[in-house]
């Protein structure tokens, strides 16, 4: 069978071939129709109860229900991958892993298809635009999702290169940080290069706002939690060695540990921008994209996916970076925990990264032993 020309069967190939399939076919965020159409093709095969469709944008949900009533159990996986560029070359791969975190959840369809739950519900929740932290919110926010989708509990994991391969980790409470991209517009006035005084130019402005923005942490009231500014881009005026600077942008992310932090972190970001755009005599205008809520586990499950972990690790402090599951914890219970891809991979969002297809059984069996500590051993 090719994995490129052939659609494989959930039920008579490999997961590793799955894999490899959805791996070959990477799409961006709110643009996963044909992945979202895979998708629906396995779930079909799985025999799923029901299946829906459009949530949230390209979203999928699969849902298999026993015959009597129980808990409603969900698990997330993301359907998107990310814009890549190597050696000058721009392309689509799945460099964050979700072919894998797809895969794993299309394991338990597949176990789900053989063993089907007798009571409650197993929601296996496909989602769309994680990567822009757009997708989760658009989910919860759907009509469809508010009045059919109404899980208990829901888990998420993610794998995570640099932690042994397989290894569990997680902590109760903050376990991965709020973020936010700023975009900040410097507007003064252009002239000519050789009369730079007719002009009016953002450059110390912006030099300002640079060093300012990533020593603004420090200025708050003390917290021994994470707070960052780190500037990601910024742009002067144009290449015309003819003429001197009128515009300019600067980006960058804010991420602080917990969402409590983040208002009091954008508030003190516009406050500096203001005063140092009312001394230059600039105008500005700021804009926010890719907003990240912080993911807070719930204690309870969190102790679940302790209880059906042989080993885990606990956390000291939250992951720096952020996920948009943090959303969920607004509709129910929440946890999401890492699982290891090996010490010695290459990092997320690398182009050389791939989902290690050993660890796609590891992902399956604990969300299957979460599956069933909720609908299989609590009669």
């Amino acid at each position: 069978m090719s994995e490129n020309s052939e659609f494989p069967s959930l039920m008579n190939s490999s997961l590793e071939t799955i894999r490899h399939y959805l791996h070959s076919h990477p799409e961006l965020s709110n643009h996963e129709g044909q992945t979202a159409s895979y998708i629906v093709k396995w779930l079909q095969e799985a025999n799923a109860t029901r299946i829906l469709t459009g949530i949230g944008g390209c979203g999928v949900v699969g849902l298999f229900s026993g015959a009597t009533d129980g808990p409603r159990v969900m698990l997330r996986a993301e359907l998107d991958a990310l814009p890549v560029t190597e050696n000058g070359q721009n392309f689509v791969a799945h460099s964050c892993g979700h072919d894998g975190h797809m895969t794993i959840l299309l394991g338990i369809a597949k176990r789900l298809a053989l063993n089907p739950p007798q009571r409650g519900e197993v929601i296996l929740l496909f989602q769309p635009a994680e990567e822009t932290g757009d997708g989760a919110r658009a989910v919860v926010e759907d009509r469809q999702f508010k009045e059919l989708i109404k899980p208990d509990v829901a888990y998420a994991l993610h794998n995570q290169p640099g932690r042994r391969f397989g290894e569990i980790s997680i902590r109760e409470g903050a376990f991965a940080c709020a973020s936010r991209g700023m975009i900040i517009k410097l507007h003064g006035r252009c002239s000519h290069a050789a009369h730079p005084e007719q002009g009016l130019s953002p450059l110390h402005t912006m030099c300002n706002l640079l060093k300012g923005l990533e020593q603004l942490p420090q200025s708050l009231s003390p917290t021994e939690d994470l707070r960052l500014v780190t500037i990601i881009h910024a742009k002067l005026g144009e290449i015309a060695f003819g003429t001197s600077p009128g515009e300019a942008v600067i980006m960058a992310t804010l991420r602080t540990a917990t969402d409590a932090l983040m208002q009091p972190l954008v508030q003190a970001a516009c406050d500096l921008v203001q005063r140092e755009t009312q001394t230059a005599g600039l105008t500005y205008d700021i804009e926010f994209q890719d907003i990240f809520a912080a993911v807070f586990n719930d204690p309870q499950a969190t102790q679940d996916v302790i209880d059906c972990t042989k080993q885990v690790t606990l956390l000291d402090v939250p992951n720096r970076w952020s996920e948009d599951f943090g959303v969920y914890s607004t509709v129910c219970p929440s946890a999401m925990f890492l699982l290891g891809a090996g010490e010695k991979m290459s990092v997320l969002h690398d182009s050389a990264y791939d989902f290690p297809d050993a660890l796609i059984e590891d992902g399956v069996e604990i969300f299957w032993s979460l599956v069933q500590k909720h609908l299989f051993r609590n009669g």
